[in-house]
């Protein structure tokens, strides 16, 4: 039995990795299994409750810290690697050998450039956060792959009741970082369209996206002007983004940064979820916590969305038109560019049948409840023991 497994990236932090990071570790030690937490956001994210179960966990923090500091350590337990974009193995970690070393990733690049794929060699195991990650790597040639998607917290992400604060209004919710791989300019050109016609539609954004330079990348899109500054306070200034880009006062409400542990109650408030992105490397968390909370998606059919659509679990978008091809960019195969007047048919065909839709977000609730993290954090581990 594995007894002790290494986590490559910053644990605590508010992104992606670091709700992996604190999910997998807690199903980890209530599992009998010992997380070596190598490095640590300042502030670290945890619940009360979860810092408790991993005391034991954090008060080694120091001793594995000092082994990366060094540089170049072997380790007697398997270590995970968060590999990047590309596979790129980070040079925080490229120096710790594991036992054995394996390599997680949730790449963007259908592109794996040869050096980086010969520098995964050292790996007797590459998880992946999709099943399109999968399929990319091994059509480079790396058969050492297996696909063990994140989980969703159903303790916290799950269907309830209303307390109405969106009383009168049909609301949409559209949530990630912003960035032009999400496609938050395809959300706002439909919204705004959609909202001409249905004035009690609200938009509900949580783009907050701490990385100045990737928020700049929706400038890329013809569908919108500019990227949104930064307010008095210091935070993206989404709001004035948004009229500046013609929705008018009282049409959106923006939800800045919230914990996680804040969200479901917003999301059991919406009546509608967006996902437009042009490439997902993993399985969207946040499509996947708004699909636990019992609210109906919309999914863009192209890369990690593919794990999440099903016949009745939501509603797909299903012209995609192939970046890769139409740009002659190898590195964007996968990637599909969404039909905005078929956004603007999705909304407007929940907005016209309520009734359907809430059986949607029923199904759709069903359907995660087999993606929870104890559930997945055994998948990952059924696959560790056939390296280790």
């Amino acid at each position: 039995m594995i007894e002790r497994i290494g986590l490559g990236w910053q644990f605590g932090v508010s992104s992606g990795w670091g709700t992996y990071g604190v999910n997998l570790a807690v199903q980890l030690a209530r599992k009998g299994v010992t997380p070596g937490i190598f490095l640590i956001a300042p502030k670290p994210m945890v619940t009360e409750a979860q810092a408790a179960l991993l005391g034991p966990a954090l008060a080694e923090y120091p001793r594995w810290n000092a082994l990366l500091q060094q540089g170049e350590a072997t380790l007697d337990f398997p270590f995970l690697h968060a590999l990047s974009d590309k596979l790129r193995v980070p040079p925080e970690t490229a120096g710790l050998k594991g036992y054995p070393d394996i390599g997680v990733v949730f790449f963007e690049s259908a592109i794996i450039p040869p050096a980086n794929l010969a520098d995964a060699q050292r790996f007797a195991l590459i998880v992946t956060g999709s099943s399109w990650n999968a399929d990319v790597l091994r059509r480079h040639g790396f058969e050492r792959v297996v696909n063990c998607p994140q989980g969703v917290d159903l303790a916290l992400f799950n269907p309830g009741p209303r307390e109405g604060h969106f009383k009168g209004r049909f609301a949409i919710f559209s949530g990630g970082k912003l960035e032009y791989r999400k496609g938050q300019d395809l959300v706002v050109a439909a919204f705004k369209r959609f909202h001409a016609s249905h004035p009690d539609a609200l938009l509900v954004t949580a783009w907050h996206n701490p990385w100045p330079e990737s928020a700049r990348t929706i400038t890329l899109s013809p569908h919108i002007t500019g990227a949104p500054g930064v307010n008095g306070a210091g935070h993206t200034d989404v709001a004035g983004w948004l009229k500046a880009n013609g929705l008018p006062d009282g049409s959106f409400f923006d939800v800045g940064q919230l914990p996680n542990v804040t969200i479901p109650s917003l999301l059991r408030e919406v009546d509608l979820a967006v996902f437009p992105n042009r490439c997902e490397g993993g399985t969207n968390l946040v499509a996947m916590e708004c699909m636990a909370t019992g609210v109906p998606v919309v999914l863009s059919r192209n890369t990690g969305h593919l794990d999440l659509i099903g016949p009745e679990t939501c509603y797909s978008l299903d012209l995609q038109i192939p970046m890769g091809e139409v740009t002659g960019r190898a590195e964007l195969e996968g990637w599909g560019e969404s039909s905005i007047d078929e956004l603007v048919a999705r909304m407007t065909e929940a907005y016209d049948d309520r009734a359907q839709a809430v059986l949607r977000g029923r199904a759709g609730a069903d359907f995660m409840k087999t993606w929870d993290w104890s559930t997945q954090t055994d998948r990952l581990l059924a696959a560790l023991a056939q390296v280790c």
